[in-house]
């Protein structure tokens, strides 16, 4: 019994040690972007919400690093844009391109192209390194269509063209034309082939949301808004459909503890700068899902 009880305590020693133990982290944004510049160690644009927002959420970085790429006139698939993620994800002073101890984080478009970017082997992932999705669009988005027709009729809402001028949508060199980014939404982009069941292998834990309102936020009127217009006919987070978010092959559950997490926001609620939602209500803690993506494993197992 003695020495059961010391197998016991060492797989929680050693399992506890693996939930607190360091790694780098790094951010990579969505669709929306408009310039390409160094990474930084603070979030300049505010798009996760601040460094004191991130900082408590990430217990378990030891570092941060944040990625700022231009995903307004590039699409996802932009080999330029893969080099960029994978350099930051490396980090100074890799001989190879292998990410190693590192937790990388990718909200809406940052999944499409930091997926593309280890299925074209421009850089790779070891067993030390974790990739988490949040609110990715693994299939694409109607979304792509109606901001394009937004570029030429004035007529969706004004809620509606508020959010739509803020992602920086329409193409002043092709009237009535999206940017690349956003053409490459389009479902029917040729590289989505494949990418889904591709990333499913990849990432390690992802978050997708179901309500185009989402948590009380200046956004919520906005997304409510561009979900009625696009028309999804099924639950989304008012970008993108869930069934575009979800991976195939893994069980998502609507409790913050999962691993897969099917939650009540919507599509910018996923940059963690809306904070929780109120009541507890565990279908709505998306920063206590992040918080929490390492220490709820330090379970006590039989060895």
């Amino acid at each position: 019994m003695d020495s059961m009880k010391r197998c016991l305590m060492l797989a929680q020693v050693l399992i506890g040690s693996a939930a607190s133990a360091s790694h780098r982290c790094v951010f990579m944004h969505g669709l929306g972007m408009p310039n390409s510049s160094a990474p930084t160690e603070i979030d300049t644009d505010d798009y996760w919400g601040g460094d004191s927002n991130i900082i408590r959420l990430t217990p378990f970085c030891s570092s941060r690093t944040y990625i700022h790429q231009d995903t307004v006139t590039r699409a996802w698939d932009n080999a330029e844009m893969h080099k960029a993620v994978c350099e930051a994800a490396l980090g100074e002073g890799s001989n190879d391109t292998v990410i190693r101890d590192t937790v990388l984080f990718a909200h809406s478009m940052g999944n499409l192209i930091f997926a593309d970017a280890l299925r074209q082997k421009a850089c790779s992932l070891d067993a030390s390194s974790y990739f988490v999705a949040i609110s990715a669009p693994w299939y694409g988005s109607k979304a792509s269509q109606v901001l394009e027709e937004s570029c030429s009729n004035s007529s969706l809402g004004e809620a509606f063209h508020w959010l739509a001028n803020k992602l920086h949508r329409c193409d002043p060199d092709r009237p009535g034309k999206v940017f690349h980014a956003y053409e490459s939404l389009h479902p029917a982009y040729p590289p989505f082939e494949g990418l889904a069941e591709f990333a499913a292998e990849q990432v390690s834990f992802a978050m997708c949301g179901h309500s185009p309102y989402g948590l009380t936020s200046v956004y919520s009127a906005a997304m409510e808004g561009l979900a009625r217009a696009i028309g999804f006919g099924e639950k989304s987070d008012g970008m993108v459909a869930l069934s575009s978010c979800l991976l195939p092959g893994k069980a998502y559950d609507t409790h913050w503890q999962s691993e897969f997490y099917s939650a009540g926001i919507n599509h910018v609620d996923g940059t963690l700068r809306s904070g929780d939602g109120s009541l507890g209500l565990p279908s709505r803690q998306p920063s206590k899902w992040v918080s929490s993506l390492f220490t709820r494993h330090s379970e006590t197992v039989l060895v």
